[in-house]
């Protein structure tokens, strides 16, 4: 796995879960020759999620818990 990039998430360990998620997700694609609608509707939820937690946001115990599951779903 390659390095991940964890620029600009100012010790937030949320944040830094979910770019590696996201970095996952990218791996797994490249594994399977391109994102299937579920890889990308996945990729697309945590990319709203980085950028709310990127705003001032929070993540709720529900998306936690989504985020989770997806980490589990892609072999993190």
């Amino acid at each position: 796995m390659r390095p991940t990039k964890e620029r600009g998430t100012k010790g937030n360990p949320v944040l830094s879960k979910l770019l590696k998620l996201k970095y996952l997700i990218n791996d797994t694609a490249k594994i399977e020759n391109g994102f299937s609608e579920m890889m990308g509707s996945d990729k697309s939820w945590v990319m709203g999620e980085i950028t709310n937690l990127r705003n001032d946001g929070w993540l709720t115990a529900t998306k936690m818990k989504v985020a989770n599951e997806m980490w589990s779903k892609y072999g993190g």
